[in-house]
């Protein structure tokens, strides 16, 4: 007991010396952190006394008592005198020491709060598994993504390697996208400081696309962090508030985010990575009242099977000051950016092969006031960048001939927001609008399209369709959290060009007329939707909707080239001074609105962050084991959601028509084709529909499938179930093709020649979901059996290209193509039965079959389009001389049954309705 007395005066002694401390330094100021020795005797003081009362310090403290011992203190700092004593003027000896507290506040901007520097997916090891208590100078993460893509009538264009050059090509045909990413980080820290060190790896693939894989999406077992670091904790002493000002220098390869992610950010949302080699030294940290960030570094370039490697063409550098002392109302960051890339003249892209230096001061603010907040940044642009043009000297013409113009651009976003924070979802409604600025005119002699540096795209669109250049974007956001784990945010964006004069990059669209061509500025809307859930400690659940309008811009290329504005004179310009190249046609794609939903999970190996009691597979093994305590028997009358994986099979059969046509377009109403006017085309057009027809028969589909679900279930007293579930099924390998090869000989005449068929008919699945009812009986309390059925959808792609190729004399050789494409959601009818066991409380297995019937997929073209028969556009519109018109023409028709099997097993997670807690 003595010992305790003299440790507890030992504690009212330091907590005394901190509440008088603050009167000899600064009245007005908080109160000064007491000193190491003090600090420790305290709270050995602390530990004592928490034995002799029979509590553990080191647990953390009740929310009530902790909330309770918060307004003590803030009533006690209330009572205090400016000269630092009690309402009765004495000392305020029994005022409690202020606890050192960070001066950083978090945006609330939307997806604008950078990363921290250690990956959000890394855990102290010490915090995670207890039998690894006590290692806490090691950081160790392991986490997995699953994301299922899929994309109809996808703007951004996929560059083609197989040609030479690489050629930019347009997405025709809906994709479904598997992709796959895999960290693995451990970090050293503490135990040999100042020395610490990092190494990450990342490996990303991608599966079941129809077009080549991208930069962005592959990039196979490679370094993405590999630095070490000097780290001084206090080498700049502390702040006001008591937090070590630290001094940080490293040197490696390394990712990191800045500002609000506009400019320099790892794009997490991408299966790839941004990432630098280079030094980076920071003065202070986030937590103090200023610190100053300044790196000089080098992009990786990533490449899909190799080892990455550093750009020596570009060298990006800068510094960022963040100014914390009033947080509470506004963080201050002033910054510069800058870049300089050396010209390349091997280089395939481009922008590569001209120099360029770019100069980015800027300012951000952003803060917090009750339930309002705000985020503003503006950055302003000048330097100069090479433009490639031709050059006439002494009557010999020179191509791609380096100039330098002058660079100057501007770009700022603002985003300001409301939460309701006395509402139980605590909802937060914002309004955004961004500029940035493009070149007004591909002849001046000067460039004001905004340089994007190295930023994230999600914040502009859910679609990837936008970044910071050359836009105009106003949009209203919600954010919510109707249940725990919970969030959903939903958003309705409009974009404009900045710049008429100048491309939309991402859709690589361009027009150097600008508006005189009567395209206008206008790009279109989007709508975006996205839940976000919490399934475990280990595993979280995202899924996403966007959709995308198109406006007058984009509709503007969707016709052949001679029904597009100004037509020629835009066109002419390719081979003017200025050397530059209008966008022709995307066939129609670009007048067609665009849809992408994803389903993601991400499996964390060392969890949330919280301490793990117990590792899953004992937890589970203690559940279902041999010596399981007996659990209370399950409801049945609960909500769930959960996991799903199986496969799918089905053999859809087509039936095909071909026949002659007279014209390229049916007269309204007309729905048989009539054979062309003239004998010798009327012959060859039926040897071409004869040679191109594809019997009928059926494709074979079959591969893996994986999803979502989400029920509700309700038992009745004598032990019947009813419920109602939901599923959606991104699909992987449910594709075929049949194809078949011919030609037709014309011997003589005007026709004569050589003909060459090919015919090619494609059926795939992209994805299935379904809406059901359930009807079981629970033949066990944990065991219940039952029978489904409801509506069914899915998307469903019939094309069947019918090709033909002229070779002869009488004519210049080209090729037509009839294409009869089918490529939409289909909604149906399915049924089926499984079982679900409720192995542990609040936790299902379920094994499930389905038949699905989705109905028939119908498609016709009843033309020929004529790919290369006129040298002055690209396609046939129907009009024009003889000579430059088929001298054929057939059309196809067909009809496809989507009609298949499924099995799949999941994991459900109940929430009892009527459960007490």
């Amino acid at each position: 007991m003595a010992d305790f007395r003299r440790q507890l005066k030992l504690g009212v002694a330091a907590a005394a010396l901190a509440a008088i401390a603050p009167a000899s330094v600064r009245a007005e100021d908080k109160p000064a952190p007491a000193s190491v020795e003090t600090q420790a005797a305290a709270q050995k003081a602390g530990k004592e006394s928490a034995k002799e009362t029979g509590k553990d310090a080191t647990k953390p403290a009740d929310p009530k008592a902790a909330a309770d011992a918060a307004k003590t203190a803030k009533d006690a700092k209330s009572t205090k005198s400016a000269d630092g004593k009690g309402k009765d003027g004495k000392p305020g000896a029994d005022a409690k020491p202020e606890e050192k507290k960070s001066y950083y506040v978090p945006t609330r901007g939307y997806r604008l709060e950078p990363q921290s520097d250690i990956p959000p997916y890394v855990r102290n090891l010490g915090k995670t598994y207890k039998q690894f208590e006590g290692i806490d100078w090691l950081n160790v993460g392991l986490d997995s993504r699953t994301r299922f893509e899929f994309r109809q009538n996808d703007y951004r264009p996929w560059t083609d390697t197989a040609t030479n050059p690489p050629s930019s090509q347009r997405k025709y045909f809906p994709n479904s996208l598997w992709l796959s990413r895999t960290r693995v980080y451990v970090g050293v820290q503490n135990i040999l400081d100042p020395f610490r060190a990092v190494v990450e790896f990342q490996d990303s693939r991608a599966f079941n696309s129809l077009y080549e894989y991208q930069g962005q999406e592959i990039n196979q077992t490679d370094l993405i962090s590999a630095y070490g670091e000097l780290y001084f904790k206090d080498a700049l002493g502390k702040d006001p508030r008591g937090n070590d000002r630290s001094l940080t220098v490293r040197a490696g390869r390394f990712h990191f985010e800045l500002l609000d992610r506009r400019l320099i950010a790892e794009n997490e949302f991408r299966n790839t990575t941004n990432n630098f080699d280079g030094v980076r030294i920071k003065l202070g940290k986030k937590e103090n009242d200023w610190d100053l960030d300044s790196f000089l570094m080098r992009p990786v370039i990533r490449y899909p099977y190799q080892f990455d490697r550093p750009d020596w063409q570009n060298l990006v550098y800068g510094s960022v000051f963040s100014y914390r002392e009033f947080s509470q109302y506004a963080t201050v960051q002033p910054y510069f950016l800058g870049r300089t890339q050396f010209a390349d003249q091997t280089n395939v892209s481009a922008a590569a092969k001209v120099h360029r230096e770019t100069y980015a001061p800027g300012l951000r603010i952003y803060g917090v006031l009750g339930n309002f907040d705000y985020d503003f940044d503006i950055n302003k642009q000048f330097g100069a960048i090479g433009r490639l043009q031709t050059a006439v000297l002494g009557g010999q013409t020179y191509d791609n001939i380096e100039v330098t113009v002058p660079h100057n651009a501007l770009a700022w976003g603002l985003e300001a927001g409301y939460t309701f924070s006395d509402h139980p979802w605590k909802p937060r409604i914002s309004a955004v609008y961004v500029y940035g600025s493009g070149n007004g005119s591909p002849f001046s002699y000067s460039n004001s399209n905004f340089d994007i540096f190295y930023g994230f795209n999600q914040p502009f669109s859910r679609n990837d369709y936008f970044a910071w250049n050359n836009i105009k974007d106003p949009k209203v956001r919600l954010e919510f959290t109707p249940a725990k784990n919970l969030q959903i945010d939903t958003a309705f964006s409009a974009y404009w060009l900045a710049d008429a004069g100048s491309a939309w990059d991402r859709a690589n669209l361009f027009s150097p007329l600008g508006d005189i061509a009567g395209r206008g500025t206008f790009l279109g809307t989007e709508f975006d939707i996205r839940a976000r859930y919490k399934l475990s400690q280990f595993i979280n659940l995202t899924a996403s909707y966007a959709h995308f309008w198109p406006g007058s811009f984009p509709a503007s290329f969707a016709p052949p080239v001679r029904g597009q504005p100004y037509w020629p004179q835009s066109y002419g310009l390719a081979d003017s001074w200025f050397n530059v190249r209008q966008t022709t046609t995307t066939n129609g794609l670009t007048a067609k609105p665009t849809d992408f939903f994803y389903l993601e999970a991400t499996v964390n190996a060392f969890g949330d962050g919280q301490p793990i009691t117990k590792d899953p597979a004992s937890t589970l093994w203690g559940a279902i084991g041999p010596n399981a305590p007996a659990a209370p028997p399950p409801s049945w009358r609960d909500v769930y959601v959960g996991l799903n994986g199986g496969g799918a099979w089905s053999t859809p059969g087509t039936y095909t028509w071909v026949a002659p046509a007279a014209t390229a377009v049916l007269a309204p109403g007309n729905t048989a084709w009539t054979p062309p006017p003239t004998g010798a085309s009327l012959d060859l057009s039926n040897q071409l529909a004869a040679a191109n027809y594809l019997p009928n028969g059926n494709n074979r589909l079959a591969g893996f499938i994986g999803g979502f679900q989400l029920g509700a279930n309700w038992r009745f007293d004598n032990n019947i179930v009813a419920g109602a579930e939901t599923d959606i099924h991104a699909v992987s390998g449910n594709m075929d093709s049949k194809v078949l090869g011919s030609t037709v000989t014309v011997p003589s005449g005007s026709l004569k020649g050589l003909y060459v068929n090919w015919a090619q008919r494609n059926t795939q699945l992209n994805y299935i979901g379904t809406v059901r009812g359930r009807l079981g009986y629970a033949v066990t309390p944990t065991l219940q059996l039952y029978g489904t059925g409801g509506l069914a959808y899915g998307g469903a792609i019939s094309n069947t290209a019918l090709f033909t190729t002229f070779t002869g004399t009488t004519r210049a050789a080209a090729t037509t193509l009839t294409d009869a494409n089918y490529q939409k959601t289909l909604v149906g009818w399915t049924a089926g039965g499984g079982l679900e066991w409720m192995f542990m409380p609040n936790w299902s297995l379920k094994a499930e079959y389905l038949y699905y019937d989705l109905g028939n997929a119908v498609a016709a073209d009843q033309h020929a389009t004529g790919l290369s028969f006129s040298a002055a556009t690209s396609v046939w519109t129907g009009t024009g001389a003889p000579s430059t018109r088929p001298p054929y023409d057939y059309g196809v028709a067909t009809r496809t049954r989507f009609d298949g099997n499924l099995f799949h097993a999941g994991i459900n997670r109940h929430f009892d309705l009527f459960a007490k807690d």
